[in-house]
């Protein structure tokens, strides 16, 4: 078992080492290899074709000899006048037949004579009568007939050589075998140059992944291609810099926190210290000035577990279809008693919404509610005025929030929602809260498929609107 263990790493090894470059060179070499094979197989069977052919031509020139031969014999009755009488033969053939007749002696004569000294004779029983036959000779045999009876064998020996057409192919197969090396050559070259380009920005991706494992999230990769590659380098600028914006926001997550736990837990500390030290005594004012502290690292606690589950999909909502204005009235009804100790007086117009249905979850939208209002007591200044007003508008519904003032800046109001985001004049731990809420809210309102945005309010103060969709019939 180890020591299959160990050839399997072995083997993983060597596939590792085998780059891409290896792989796209191999690929262009065996394409080509391919192709030359081809090419000279090809060369190879026209060859042969080619030879087949010319003896299929001479068989048929001497098969036109046959008449001569049966006259001869039907004249002699038999092969007597012709046996080893080899000037009588050429003397037979240049008479009777028109292979050599009005031949001048020239190049072309010269060729003929080369073919009669291939041309043999031999009787019915294979004995040779003019010409000698060799094992290498392979001649192709013609049968000479007289009355039904084969009386002799007219043979052809197989070429040697064929000639100009044989140079001619010699020829083209050494400039074929000359043009397959300059072909390799130049595809290898090709394929070189090509890996490397193509690799290029392989290389740097992957190195701009390693810089990513590294932590390294403001690295980038400049796009010098408009293909796949260079969409590719683009994509990876893109979630590097996702994952640089999620790096700053998870640090600034962290010290938000620590921040927020840091000056409860030291008020905490420096009361009991100071009771511990008989600074002070453990009377109902400071034990209640303890609790006070103690109940709000609970709430930014609890704001804190709700947050992570509602941005990690883990929030569990149970949706079934209610009225909003029914739980925007009972989440208003039950704030009053704050509305009234923080001076604040309260408008409510449902525009007859009384019996639309929304798809959601009342106790988790009735927590939005409840959280916007208690950031209007904590910022408004008394006397004050709350209008919270709904509307329908197509499929959408409405619900908007304002109260009078004072009011954020511009540069603000985007900034409202992020969690643990407080605007700085309401930096106190007397007034305002741990800044979770409003960054709650949209998370909650996110899972109902709905929008929560801010603006301006026409009262001198801050608007906030929620827009949800209108259950459909059957929901």
């Amino acid at each position: 078992m180890l020591r299959f263990r160990g050839n399997h790493k072995l083997n993983n090894e060597t596939m590792i080492k085998l780059r891409i470059s290896h792989k796209l060179f191999a690929s262009f070499f065996l394409i080509l290899v391919t192709v030359v094979a081809a090419l000279y197989l090809s060369r190879y069977i026209f060859s042969l074709n080619f030879q087949s052919y010319i003896h299929q031509v001479e068989i048929e020139r001497i098969e036109k000899l046959v008449p001569v031969l049966q006259e001869e014999y039907q004249k002699n009755k038999s092969w007597v006048e012709l046996r080893n009488n080899t000037p009588y033969w050429a003397e037979l053939l240049d008479e009777r037949s028109d292979i050599r007749k009005n031949r001048p002696p020239s190049r072309e004569g010269a060729r003929q004579e080369r073919t009669l000294s291939r041309i043999l004779l031999v009787d019915s029983e294979l004995r040779p009568l003019v010409g000698t036959v060799e094992a290498e000779d392979q001649p192709r045999l013609v049968p000479v007939r007289v009355d039904g009876s084969t009386v002799g064998w007219l043979g052809l020996k197989k070429r040697s050589r064929y000639g100009p057409p044989a140079a001619f192919l010699e020829r083209q197969a050494k400039h074929l075998t000359l043009l397959g090396i300059v072909v390799i050559a130049l595809t290898a070259l090709i394929a070189f140059l090509f890996s490397r380009h193509l690799l290029q920005p392989i290389q740097r991706l992957a190195q701009g992944t390693r810089e990513l494992a590294n932590r390294n999230f403001t690295v980038r990769i400049k796009p010098s291609r408009k293909d796949e590659l260079g969409q590719l380098a683009e994509n990876f600028n893109a979630m590097a810099q996702t994952l640089e914006t999620y790096e700053k926001l998870r640090q600034q997550w962290l010290s938000d926190i620590s921040h927020e736990l840091r000056t409860p837990l030291a008020i905490l500390r420096g009361e009991l210290e100071a009771i511990q030290d008989g600074i002070r005594e453990p009377s109902p004012k400071n034990l209640a000035s303890l609790h006070m502290e103690i109940l709000r690292l609970s709430k930014l606690v609890e704001d804190l577990h709700l947050l992570s589950l509602t941005e990690s999909d883990s929030l569990t909502l149970n949706f079934q279809q209610i009225s909003a204005a029914a739980v925007l009235r009972t989440s208003l009804e039950s704030f009053q008693n704050r509305f009234d100790q923080c001076g604040i007086e309260t408008a409510l117009d449902l525009d007859d919404i009384e019996e639309i249905k929304i798809k959601g979850d009342a106790i988790r939208l009735g927590q939005v509610f409840m959280n916007i209002f208690e950031n209007g007591c904590r910022y408004v200044e008394s006397p004050a005025i709350l209008k919270v007003r709904c509307h329908l508008d197509n499929t959408m519904l409405y619900i908007s929030f304002e109260d009078s003032g004072p009011g954020v800046p511009d540069e603000v109001l985007p900034r409202l929602f992020d969690r643990l985001y407080r605007v700085d004049n309401s930096r106190n731990r007397d007034s305002g809260g741990s800044g979770l809420g409003l960054s709650i809210c949209r998370h909650i309102i996110e899972y109902h498929n709905g929008t929560i945005h801010s603006e301006k309010s026409a009262l001198g103060g801050l608007k906030i609107v929620i827009i949800l969709p209108v259950a459909e019939k059957g929901d």
